[in-house]
């Protein structure tokens, strides 16, 4: 059976898991990054970089969406904000910045309230304790919140976290610059960790820590194992830890993490769910949390894109199709276009242009651009011939499609030259519903008059008979009796002597 002091510890780890454990449960883990890419490396030119922010409450608001860069092997980094890009579905967010001719690294910081997913730079020789060029900060932790007369430095202002191929580092700043682990040799004693757990394995109430804590014969700083549903832990692996300018630093080894079935080395979702956490043990209460940290998603990984060989991206499967919305000039068209780039480049230019005005195009979801990803961007035409193409850079290569062009005035035959077969008039132009014609037949000719859409398909006969003035009315409808949806028409009057035609805007 456990003893007192034994269940207040575990109590007290337990408290620190709370970050993972209570209030906010994996599928809540706001927001979740996607599709890291960036363009192609141009020495001395300009790079562009975008992420996808899925699986988020509310958009990030201006300032809380960042990109970190380092020009200098992770010496140093920049700070760009991130802007939303319009006509992408998926939130995708991009940036650009100058380049020089060397290796560039770069990671994404995006924050919603006080949670943030985000990457850091990669301590590859493994510095211990880390400078903060090789760690990063999410920027959600404030001091202030914690009041403890006892101690204060349970008040978390910071944290920030790294990794590398053998460790996840640990930073934990407070208000003191000082860690104690107990008021008195009796108690209460202070517990300081960062709570890490894998989504992709083991249950919701299980998580692990890295902790630092002193308490006498009971528990020593380590790597613990924690499940919340009956307040169990075990202390699975010893940790790095060190007190330097006031910050408090730890490491655990990855493979202590990895080896523990509850943790794996299994992680398809690329992230894990951290945070930072003190609590306070008494054996008058058993434990409670003194301060913590949002639940966070933590991208151990480090973009890199250097100067080197570049295949140029490919447009395929492109073209234009009429589509059901009303424009103000007349038809509304979707130019499409897929664009495949074999390098994974994301299109720093995605253009149609039209009658040599460059209108920018978007994209869906998927951004996987090895695969091929389809572009569109609908058009308000006016009703006339217009020339268009579509033309796209990854950055350093442009690639453009032939001309092609839209037949908004000549959808369906010229009318004849002979004068004698007329539509007099139709009204109301534009119309919602019913249209009122007028038109004239020479002679005692048969005839016909008949709706086509903008494609040249075949949509209703109005009237047939023979020849004179006549006036009828076509009431908005197929052959079927069904409304047609909004859009652009041509009446076509014909008869043996010749035909005419006209244009009608339907709008719904």
């Amino acid at each position: 059976m456990k003893t007192i002091p034994t269940v207040l510890v575990a109590v007290a780890l337990v408290a620190t898991s709370a970050i993972v454990l209570t209030a906010v449960t994996r599928d809540r883990i706001p927001p979740e990054l996607d599709d890291f890419r960036n363009s192609a490396h141009i020495a001395f030119g300009e790079m562009t970089v975008n992420v996808d922010v899925a699986e988020s409450e509310s958009p990030p608001l201006p300032g809380e969406s960042s990109v970190f860069y380092s020009l200098d092997g992770q010496a140093s980094w920049s700070e760009v904000e991130l802007v939303e890009l319009t006509g992408y579905s998926g939130g995708t967010r991009e940036a650009s910045f100058a380049i020089a001719d060397g290796e560039v690294r770069y990671y994404f910081v995006v924050r919603e309230d006080s949670s943030a997913a985000f990457g850091s730079p990669e301590n590859v020789g493994d510095i211990f304790p880390p400078p903060s060029n090789l760690t990063a900060d999410p920027g959600t932790e404030d001091g202030g919140d914690v009041v403890d007369p006892l101690n204060n430095s349970l008040d978390l202002d910071g944290f920030r976290v790294g990794y590398s191929d053998s460790f996840l580092y640990a930073t934990l700043s407070n208000v003191t610059g000082s860690w104690p682990t107990a008021h008195t040799i009796f108690g209460p004693w202070f517990v300081y960790s960062l709570v890490v757990d894998n989504p992709d394995a083991g249950e919701d109430s299980i998580a692990f820590a890295l902790v630092y804590a002193n308490v006498p014969l009971i528990a020593q700083s380590g790597l613990f194992f924690v499940d919340a549903r009956d307040t169990t832990y075990e202390r699975i692996a010893d940790i790095d830890h060190e007190i330097s300018n006031g910050d408090l630093h730890m490491r655990c080894s990855l493979e202590d993490l990895y080896s523990h079935p509850y943790f794996g080395s299994s992680n398809p979702s690329g992230y894990y769910s951290l945070g930072a956490g003190t609590a306070t043990a008494w054996l008058a209460n058993l434990g409670e949390k003194a301060d913590s940290t949002c639940v966070h998603a933590y991208y151990h990984r480090t973009e890199r894109a250097a100067a080197g060989p570049n295949t140029p991206p490919s447009l395929m499967s492109f073209g234009h199709e009429h589509t059901d919305q009303q424009g103000v000039n007349g038809a509304v068209m979707k130019l499409y276009v897929t664009y495949s780039d074999p390098d994974g480049h994301l299109p720093t230019v995605r253009n149609a242009v039209v009658d040599g005005v460059p209108v920018e195009m978007g994209a869906g979801p998927d951004h996987d651009y090895e695969e091929g990803v389809q572009f569109s961007v609908d058009v308000d035409l006016t009703l006339e011939d217009h020339l268009y193409y579509f033309s796209f850079s990854d950055g350093a290569a442009t690639v453009e499609t032939v001309a092609d062009t839209i037949p908004l005035g000549s959808g369906i035959d010229p009318p004849s030259a002979t004068g004698a077969v007329a539509l007099n008039s139709l009204w109301p132009r534009p119309s919602s519903g019913t249209v009122l014609v007028s038109f004239e037949l020479p002679g005692d000719d048969a005839g016909s008059l008949d709706v086509y859409d903008v494609a040249g398909r075949h949509i209703r006969r109005v009237w047939s008979g023979r020849g004179g003035r006549h006036d009828s009315a076509w009431d908005g409808r197929d052959e079927s009796g069904k409304p047609v949806t909004s859009g652009v028409y041509f009446l076509k009057l014909s008869s043996s002597r010749g035909h005419d035609s006209a244009k009608l805007v339907m709008l719904r």
